[in-house]
């Protein structure tokens, strides 16, 4: 028997699976977890026909479905990620819409977004003097000339506010703002003697009144400066005794929040003003709940900074959308390690004092904010 007969005997007989290489165990990588997980997310989107919403339930169904509303959100906010996945992306799960490139082209595509009522529920928020302008003038309270027919109407809405006839209701809305309306604002009250013809200003329309105050004086201001003046100082309307308000907390279609995060990681600790500004359907407390195992909170506990009601007839994304427009300047690259030992980039996060933030979110409730920006040097929002 020669070699090859020998060979052939050892690989075809009863040993020869000694002689077999063993087959390859399928090792996992960062990218196929990745688009598994992906996988995942899509297949619930094909069989529930929507995209995954953490809305805070306790069952089974409802904390997976939360899981993969999580997830998803994780994904987006890497960019990395979104370029592994773009070729399993079949459903279109993240493509977005091309970010404006400006203040013109996103309030071009508003839809709206200053028509009609009032966006927040602002009235606990610090009084921010907000300023007409127009051609460079500034509207400016001056004496009356003949205050006499007006101080007798004053008079008269004093008299059926002691009565009971008439009272006064918190402020909510900018179409609560009528001809001949009265409204009080930091215990002053004042008067809607006319209501001009809406004129368009910076590309919006606007509508100059006269307001006449109880203190003798008058001012020239838009429709909408004194809505934003009566919610910053959480003014009032006067209205007759059997008027029933019809703003409740029911109405919100999404809140706006700024949170801190307390992070002890040195990198992150030590960004001075660091808010995160994002946009939620649920409550931020429920919203937050998981922060110091998702990659967007830094991986870390969050304290909740400020809460904003969003109301009316509005697209809360849009509204998070030109908040981040406003403070991109001051948009801060800060990322950590996820719980799969990946590195996420978080988005959001911005160095803007509070205060800041505060006042932008006033001028946006009033419209005015077209008129302003955001000066990174001195961290103040300031006249264009």
């Amino acid at each position: 028997m020669d070699n090859f007969d020998k060979f052939d005997e050892l690989f075809t007989g009863e040993d020869a699976d000694m002689f077999k290489p063993k087959a390859k165990k399928h090792v996992a990588t960062p990218d196929s977890r990745l688009i598994e997980s992906f996988t995942e997310i899509t297949d619930f989107v094909k069989a529930q026909g929507h995209l995954p919403i953490d809305n805070g339930g306790v069952m089974p169904d409802e904390i997976k479905e939360a899981s993969l509303a999580v997830r998803l959100a994780a994904i987006r906010a890497d960019k990395k990620q979104v370029e592994i996945l773009a070729d399993y992306d079949e459903l279109g799960l993240l493509e977005f819409d091309k970010a404006p490139e400006s203040f013109d082209e996103l309030f071009s595509e508003a839809d709206g977004l200053f028509d009609g009522g009032g966006i927040f529920d602002i009235g606990k928020l610090p009084r921010v003097a907000v300023v007409d302008k127009q051609a460079g003038d500034i509207a400016k309270r001056r004496p009356v000339e003949n205050f006499e027919p007006y101080e007798a109407l004053f008079n008269a809405v004093n008299a059926k506010l002691e009565s009971g006839e008439k009272k006064l209701t918190k402020f909510h809305n900018v179409s609560e703002i009528v001809l001949h309306g009265f409204y009080v604002i930091e215990g002053l009250m004042c008067y809607v003697d006319s209501i001009g013809e809406a004129k368009e200003v910076f590309g919006r329309q606007k509508e100059r009144l006269r307001v006449i105050f109880v203190n003798g004086t008058e001012s020239d201001m838009y429709l909408r400066t004194l809505a934003s003046q009566l919610y910053e100082a959480s003014g009032f309307s006067v209205v007759d005794s059997e008027h029933v308000a019809t703003v409740d907390d029911g109405a919100a279609v999404g809140r706006i929040y700024i949170l801190e995060s307390l992070s002890e990681d040195p990198k992150i600790k030590t960004v001075a003003n660091l808010h995160k500004i994002g946009v939620t359907h649920t409550t931020v407390e429920e919203r937050v709940k998981n922060a110091a195992i998702e990659p967007t909170y830094l991986m870390a506990p969050v304290k909740i900074v400020e809460d904003y009601r969003l109301t009316g007839e509005y697209h809360p994304q849009k509204v998070e959308a030109l908040i981040h427009e406003v403070f991109r300047a001051a948009q801060v690259d800060v990322g950590v390690i996820g719980p799969d030992g990946n590195y996420y980039s978080a988005i959001e996060w911005y160095s803007v004092p509070l205060a800041a933030i505060n006042e932008a979110i006033s001028l946006i409730d009033s419209g005015d904010i077209v008129d302003y920006h955001y000066n990174p040097s001195t961290q103040k929002m300031e006249l264009n």
